[in-house]
């Protein structure tokens, strides 16, 4: 299974970059999603960076004022986890589970961001979880 196949009927939620962190946070429960992308502007979709419910939250924490911070200065921006859409499911699980995440970013050849893949996009595929089964490997067996 490939990336493209569990992106194929969502459209990427965006948000440009020097967009107030409001607007992330409206798009993320518009769409019930838990990520939104950066990106440098929506006719282009090129990926800077995410912002998520959980860069939200730490922010918060850590007493930013968030009705006036920008999404760049809340967001992870840069270094983000991206697999082309025509990798394989086992990548975004291995990409997921090594740097401890829940989205990972589907884009082109080019860069731009074409969808996430989600954690719960995974589970919901009964496919997906038999690719990712295989990937672990099994314990010897005892006589």
């Amino acid at each position: 299974m490939k990336a493209s196949e569990l992106i194929t009927n969502k459209k990427p939620i965006v948000v440009k970059v020097g967009s107030p962190v409001s607007e992330a946070v409206r798009l993320m429960a518009e769409n019930n999603v838990g990520l939104v992308v950066v990106v440098n502007s929506p006719e282009d979709m090129r990926v800077l960076g995410v912002i998520s419910e959980r860069d939200v939250i730490k922010a918060m924490a850590k007493g930013v004022d968030i009705s006036r911070a920008m999404v760049e200065q809340v967001g992870t921006m840069g270094n983000i986890a991206t697999v082309k859409y025509y990798d394989d499911v086992t990548k975004i699980a291995q990409l997921m589970n090594e740097r401890r995440i829940r989205h990972v970013v589907v884009v082109d050849d080019e860069g731009r961001v074409m969808g996430v893949v989600s954690i719960r996009d995974l589970l919901r595929e009964s496919n997906a979880i038999s690719e990712i089964a295989k990937m672990r490997p099994r314990p010897p067996v005892r006589e």
